[in-house]
C-alpha cells in the first residue's frame, strides 16, 4: 500500500512539474514573438497602409496596451481554444495545426517504430556478445552516422532512390493510406537511420553496464530460464535509460522534421512553421511553438514514467 501511495505521489509530482514547464513554454512563446523585430500588423497590411488601419489591426490582435494585459487576453483566448487567425490566409491557427500536425506525428511514430525494431536486437546482441571486432565496427559505423547531418543523408537518398532509380517521388504527398507510404518511406528511412545509430549505441552501453550488476549473477546462479533471464535481468533494466532518451529524441524530432519536410516537400507542421516565419505570420508561429513545447513536455513525462516502471531504481 505504501509503495502504491509513493508511486502515486511521484507521478503526481512529475505531472505537476510537467504542467509547470508547459505553462512557462507558453509564456516563452508569447514573449519571443513580441520581442521579435517587426510589427505583425504592418507586415500584414503592407508598407503603404494607413496608421489608423494598422492600429485597428493591432487592437484586433491584442497587441495594444502593456504586456500583462496582452498576456491576459492571450491566456483567455487560449483557454477557450482560440490561438488566433493566420495573418496570411485568415484561417484559424488551430485549424492549420490540426491539418498539418498528423503528418508530422505519423512521420515521427513510423520512424520511432522502425528505429526500435532495429536498435533493440542490434544494441542487445553487441552489448551481450562483447566481441572486440564487432564492437569496434559497430562504434565506427554509428560514429560516422552521428557525425553526418540529416539533410546530407536526405539529399543522398533523393539522388539515389528518387533521381536514379525512381523508387520514391521527389516531392508531393497523398493523404490516402497506403498510398502515402510511397511518399513517406524515404524520409522515414533517413530518420530511422539516425535514430537507430543513437538508440542502439545507448542500449549497447546500458547492456554492458547491466551485465556487471549483482542481480544478473544472482539470476545465473538461480538458473533462471533463458527467456525470463533475457527480459527481466538484461533487457528490461537496460531499456530504462533508452526510453528516456527516446522520449527526448521524439520531442526534438518535431524541430528536425522542419528540415526533412522542406527537403521532401511534405505538407507537415514543420514546413508550415518555415513558411510562417518567412511570412512573419506571428500568430501561426506562436501557435506552432506552443504545440511543440507542450508535446515535448508530455513526451518527457511519459518517458520518465515508463523508465520508472521498467526499472524502479530510476528517479522519476
Amino acid at each position: 500500500m505504501k509503495k502504491g501511495n509513493q508511486l502515486s505521489r511521484k507521478i503526481l509530482g512529475r505531472l505537476f512539474r510537467a504542467i509547470s514547464v508547459a505553462f512557462w513554454v507558453m509564456v516563452l512563446s508569447f514573449t519571443l514573438i513580441r520581442i521579435a523585430p517587426g510589427d505583425p500588423a504592418s507586415a500584414k497590411l503592407g508598407a503603404g497602409a494607413e496608421p489608423e488601419a494598422i492600429e485597428a489591426l493591432r487592437k484586433q490582435l491584442h497587441l495594444g496596451g502593456n504586456p500583462v494585459s496582452q498576456f491576459y487576453s492571450y491566456l483567455n483566448e487560449l483557454l477557450h481554444g482560440n490561438l488566433g487567425d493566420s495573418l496570411q490566409t485568415g484561417v484559424k491557427v488551430i485549424d492549420i495545426i490540426n491539418r498539418t500536425l498528423p503528418l508530422t506525428i505519423y512521420l515521427i511514430m513510423l520512424s520511432t517504430f522502425c528505429a526500435l525494431l532495429f536498435s533493440i536486437p542490434i544494441g542487445t546482441f553487441i552489448g551481450w556478445s562483447g566481441k572486440g571486432p564487432v564492437v569496434y565496427t559497430f562504434r565506427s559505423i554509428t560514429a560516422i552516422l552521428l557525425a553526418t547531418p540529416n539533410f546530407f543523408i536526405a539529399m543522398v537518398g533523393i539522388i539515389f532512390f528518387s533521381v536514379r532509380h525512381n523508387w520514391a517521388p521527389v516531392f508531393g504527398y497523398d493523404t490516402a493510406f497506403p498510398q502515402n507510404l510511397r511518399f513517406l518511406w524515404l524520409p522515414v528511412a533517413v530518420n530511422t537511420l539516425i535514430m537507430t545509430s543513437v538508440i542502439s549505441r545507448v542500449l549497447y552501453s546500458s547492456v554492458v553496464e547491466t551485465k556487471d550488476e549483482e542481480f544478473v549473477e544472482t539470476g545465473i546462479i538461480r538458473g533462471v530460464g533463458r527467456r525470463r533471464f533475457f527480459w527481466f535481468y538484461i533487457l528490461k533494466p537496460s531499456l530504462a535509460p533508452t526510453v528516456v532518451l527516446l522520449s527526448y529524441m521524439m520531442g526534438t524530432m518535431l524541430g528536425a522534421t522542419v528540415i526533412l519536410e522542406t527537403i521532401f516537400s511534405l505538407p507537415g507542421i514543420g514546413r508550415e512553421l518555415v513558411g510562417a516565419v518567412l511570412n512573419s505570420d506571428y500568430p501561426l508561429v506562436q501557435g506552432i511553438l506552443l504545440y511543440f513545447g507542450v508535446i515535448t513536455v508530455f513526451l518527457s513525462f511519459m518517458g520518465d514514467l515508463i523508465a520508472y516502471l521498467l526499472d524502479r531504481r530510476v528517479k522519476i
